[in-house]
């Protein structure tokens, strides 16, 4: 509580007399936010989404192009080499293409492909593209 002197002007032949004035602070506001439990759902799905790199630029390392039979023989020694990273084997026409991880940064790519690079010599950076 904060107190303040006044003069009081009802008494004109004393203007020495002083009246305390109580000042209260006004008590704390509360919010109450009521909602719909599926934001929640929402919430936990975009999460999910984002770590998995749907919502972002994604950025891949190709290991291999060639035939399917070279192809797994390349998929399974990244997946041995580097099994924290997906990989996996994308067939456009005519070529089986492998590739590896997928990265929401360019930084994110960069360390990766350092590392890849001492495995796979050819192993080039990508990203990959958006409809």
């Amino acid at each position: 509580m904060n107190f303040l002197n006044a003069q009081d002007s009802t008494n004109s032949n004393n203007p020495t007399v002083f009246t305390t004035v109580e000042i209260a602070t006004p008590a704390e506001p509360t919010v109450t936010i009521n909602q719909d439990p599926r934001i929640q759902q929402l919430l936990n799905i975009k999460t999910k989404m984002d770590k998995e790199g749907v919502l972002s630029e994604n950025y891949r390392v190709q290991l291999f192009t060639g035939d399917l039979k070279e192809a797994n023989e390349v998929q399974k020694k990244a997946e041995t080499a580097f099994p924290q990273w997906n990989s996996e084997i994308v067939y456009e026409t005519p070529n089986h293409k492998v590739w590896i991880g997928n990265y929401r940064s360019k930084l994110e790519m960069d360390r990766a492909l350092k590392e890849i690079k001492k495995e796979f010599p050819t192993a080039f950076p990508f990203k990959l593209g958006r409809d």
